[in-house]
């Protein structure tokens, strides 16, 4: 964790002090902690002059102020927050309305936090205008590679070559590789920079690897045209002229600057090598700044595990025949790798050069991890991968080190990152993991479903996020230096717990352990900030009550618990609590005044006779809530004085319709609202629309999910259709129904919203045989879901569906007809997916008859088990135009699409004949 982080922390635990109604700080408290408020903001100011430095600087004496800085705020901050713990009662039944807060026992700490942080400024800015440049060793001019062959990666290969080949880029003189480090990008640009076609077009060439601390630019500029001209004695003032000079006989000429890291150097060099016939495949691991030259970026993309698999085998054993004994090791290795070639590299050195690289048992030991290998491979391969989150921004550099708190190849939730962020008080930036992902390639992130076949696509799009697990590793290592969290799986790994602020388990049941727990309350109790339970789920339930104080946020969802833990009602600067729990929820959980986020999920979904379990209604007395998230509880009408201003999010609740009716005036910021409505078998279920009515008041929800608990969907019955009777927000963009059994003409109502992207039917929550949408409807609707349907005709009105791309239909057994929706000719250049699971073959065959205009793709994934043996069918059908842009698209594991060839087509012609 840097300064900066620190800085955040520190400002946002004194603003939630400041903002607290239930604080009243007395006599001179305020004063003491705004004079250190106060002195945190030119700090703010002065350590983000590191990003403005280049990244050829050395930065070991800024790091080492950084540390000291770092450790004077958390000092402070310790101090604070456990003054207000003693001040606030922690015993009685209930907390006071109002806690007096006396702070002037601090006033001298905060006397002298303020005068280090003055001296130590004064030190850090110092060594930030003088930072010594380091030796310049990363620049190599010339091509020193050699002709080994490719390994993967030859869709990218071939559309790269496809567009310096053909001219695709037109008036941009340079195309840009780029992507994490080791994914390939030199080896790709070796390939292009070596290829016979390239060669015969391009027949001056030039190859700079620029490095981290770059050559003189002169002296790179001067080793270009030696290249490209043979010329290597001229003055500075001199390159443009030989340029002009010598390049005026029409030969074209391929410039290759590799490994770029700064976009100074890269705007020197493109202002010394000023010639049209000049065209620059660039390498980079930032993306950032190459957008702003309107660069033709491409992303490298990862290995899939077919070629994770050869290049492992080729690098192990070369041109020998590689042992089928080993088969199955390689793979799952391979796998774990996944498909970073400098991982796969380097794990393959390892085994080449043991003397049991042939032995069956050493490589099954490789496979689950139970040697050093993997340990050894991600060492090595540190030193490459460790600049690139040096020369981070200074507020990218604690989020990015948070992520690697996760487990491998868990995809977590954009939105919990962010919550769990901000409950620590480090960032409430929604664009931090964004950045990480689009501009600097470090955090891999998959998009909604509404967006899932977007090429552009904004931050807010990002569903899920993960590291890969070499990026893991690599955060995990330094935040246990820099005391920010530190992982265990084993006992012994407590040797790390010192002072740590963060506690993140990945074997759960390490807290039923005596000897950890006492390690726990001695090293690191009283500082910690974060609990995380991250390991197998673990049914059995642990204590951990050893003397957390200062805990701001817990995630245990992964550790059941019988009954509520009452100890954690003590911990009052908790803002994010994640348990799992069938246990009621204590009227108690009041005490938590500052929660922001709440999720209860229970261990089993069953539900037992009695009573249902309720949601206290003393949850409507926090106000700091922002997130409600309790499974499979009822929430109760909340008093008429209460309201929940800050709650943005509530779901899983369940609700009757009253409770609905009297909600919707509690909650009126709420931005995504999802709940079950239990219905009796004496309630009317024309009254669902009611509920419908009162939730159209709210102005600021995106996003709405209503289902029916255990719907019971009464073919034949007939709901009233009336102009205005479904009644729905405007400005939704997202709206999830199940189990209604509303009529189709209520889709009406759904399709004028101007907003919607995304609409997910699930459960018979519309019935009927036909749906016929009105002319010009869902003018923003992308995806579309229909599962678990009686319906047997699709058809989209005139004009309608103009921006959909795609469209999923689930056990739709019935399901015969689907008429083309007008995104098939009226959007350019899309690419729309028609994906249908389990249902009739017929609609297969008429989804694959659909034709797209000339500008767009229409692809057809049919599944189906309607045959004794499952099937899977993938159909592509081009427009004109699209088929004329030279087919160069791949799947997303970068296999080429495959054919519609003369087996699909035969099966085609089968279903085709069938009538059912």
């Amino acid at each position: 964790m840097t300064a900066y982080g620190a800085v955040l922390s520190l400002k946002n635990t004194i603003n939630n002090i400041l903002r607290c109604p239930r604080f009243s700080l007395v006599d001179r408290s305020r004063q003491i902690i705004d004079v250190v408020r106060k002195g945190l903001e030119p700090l703010k100011k002065n350590l983000e002059t590191l990003d403005y430095t280049s990244p050829s600087k050395s930065r070991k004496k800024v790091n080492a102020l950084d540390g000291i800085i770092k450790e004077a705020i958390w000092k402070f901050e310790d101090s604070l927050e456990s003054l207000l713990t003693q001040q606030t009662p922690s015993q009685s039944e209930t907390i006071p309305v109002i806690v007096s807060i006396d702070l002037q026992s601090l006033q001298s700490e905060a006397h002298s936090l303020i005068q280090t942080l003055e001296d130590m400024q004064k030190d850090y800015i110092h060594e930030v205008e003088n930072m010594p440049r380091d030796e310049p060793i990363s620049s190599v001019i010339g091509f020193h590679g050699n002709n080994s062959k490719m390994i993967g990666l030859s869709d990218q290969f071939q559309h790269v070559k496809t567009d310096f080949m053909q001219g695709y880029i037109g008036k941009k003189r340079v195309y840009a590789l780029n992507g994490t480090a080791g994914v390939g990008k030199t080896t790709l640009a070796m390939q292009i920079y070596q290829d016979p076609e390239i060669q015969s077009k391009y027949e001056r060439r030039a190859w700079v690897t620029v490095g981290r601390v770059p050559q003189p630019i002169s002296q790179i500029s001067r080793g270009i045209l030696a290249q490209l001209c043979g010329i290597s004695d001229q003055g500075d003032e001199e390159i443009g002229d030989c340029l002009e000079e010598r390049l005026d006989d029409g030969k074209k000429c391929l410039v290759v600057l590799d490994d770029v890291w700064e976009e100074q150097v890269f705007n020197s060099l493109l202002s010394n090598l000023k010639n049209a016939s000049i065209r620059f495949l660039l390498t980079g691991r930032h993306r950032g700044w190459m957008l702003s030259y309107n660069l033709y970026c491409y992303e490298v993309r990862f290995l899939n595990q077919e070629e994770s698999m050869h290049l492992l085998c080729d690098k192990v054993f070369g041109e020998e025949i590689f042992p089928p004994q080993l088969q199955k090791a390689a793979a799952k290795i391979a796998k774990q790798c996944e498909g970073l070639p400098l991982m796969i590299v380097a794990v393959a050195d390892i085994l080449s050069k043991s003397e049991q690289n042939r032995d069956p048992v050493y490589w099954n030991e490789v496979a689950e991890r139970r040697n050093s290998v993997f340990t050894d491979a991600y060492n090595e391969i540190s030193k490459v991968l460790f600049p690139s989150y040096g020369y981070l921004p200074q507020g990218l550099k604690t989020p990015f080190l948070f992520m690697g708190v996760f487990p491998s190849d868990y995809d977590t939730p954009y939105s919990k990152i962010i919550m769990k962020l901000a409950a620590v008080g480090l960032s409430d930036d929604w664009d931090c993991l964004g950045l990480l992902g689009s501009f600097y390639s470090l955090a891999l992130c998959t998009l909604k479903s509404v967006d899932k076949t977007s090429n552009e696509f904004t931050v807010e799009e990002y569903k899920t996020c993960r590291l890969h697990s070499s990026w893991r590793y690599v955060c995990r290592v330094e935040a246990s230096r820099n005391k920010f969290y530190h992982v265990l799986n084993k006992l012994n790994d407590d040797e790390g717990l010192k002072d740590q602020r963060g506690v993140c388990l990945e074997n759960n049941i390490l807290f039923g352990i005596r000897e950890f727990r006492n390690s726990v309350t001695l090293y690191c109790a009283s500082s910690s900030r974060s609990l995380l339970f991250y390991g197998p789920y673990q049914q059995y339930p642990v204590c951990i009550n050893v003397g957390f104080v200062l805990l701001r946020e817990i995630d245990a969802l992964t550790q059941r618990f019988y009954t509520f833990p009452m100890e954690i009602l003590s911990l009052i600067h908790l803002k994010y609590l994640a348990l799992t729990c069938n246990g009621e929820l204590p009227p108690t959980i009041s005490k938590l005044f500052n929660l922001r986020a709440l999720i209860i999920h229970p261990h089993l979904s069953i539900r037992r006779r009695e009573a249902p379990s309720c949601v206290p209604v003393q949850i409507w007395d926090m106000r700091e809530l922002e997130h409600i998230e309790i499974l499979g509880k009822s929430l109760v009408s909340p008093p008429d004085v209460a309201s929940l201003e800050k709650l943005s999010t509530l779901v899983g609740v369940n609700a009757s319709i009253c409770t609905v009716l009297n909600l919707s005036r509690r909650i009126p910021n709420i931005k995504k609202l999802g709940i079950r409505i239990e219905l009796t078998p004496y309630d009317d279920h024309n009254d669902v629309l009611s509920c419908f009515g009162c939730t159209s008041t709210l102005r600021s929800l995106k996003t709405l999910k209503i289902s029916i608990a255990n719907p019971v969907v009464k073919h034949g019955h007939v709901f009233p259709v009336t102009p205005g009777l479904l009644k729905l927000p405007r400005n939704l963009e997202k709206l999830h129904l199940s189990g209604m059994g509303f009529p189709w003409e209520y889709m009406n109502v759904i399709g004028s919203l101007p907003s919607l992207k995304a609409l997910k039917l699930r459960s018979y929550a519309f019935q009927g045989s036909r749906w016929e949408t009105q002319k010009a409807s869902f003018r923003g609707l992308e995806f579309l879901l229909i599962e678990e349907s009686d319906l047997e005709q699709w058809k989209p009105g005139y004009e309608s569906f103009p921006k959909l791309t795609y469209l999923s239909m689930k056990h739709c057994y019935k399901l015969k007809e689907i008429h083309k929706p007008a995104s098939l000719h009226l959007e350019a250049f899309k690419i729309i997916e028609i994906e249908l699971e389990d249902c009739n073959p017929l609609a297969l065959t008429c989804a694959c008859q659909l034709q797209p205009d000339r500008y767009n793709r229409l692809q057809v994934i049919g599944s189906s088990s309607f045959y004794e043996k499952p099937t899977t069918v993938k159909f592509q059908s081009d427009g004109d135009e699209y088929a004329d842009m030279g087919r160069s698209f791949f799947a997303h594991d970068g296999t080429q699409e495959e054919d519609y060839n003369e087996e699909i087509l035969n099966m085609m012609k089968e279903i085709s004949s069938l009538r059912l």
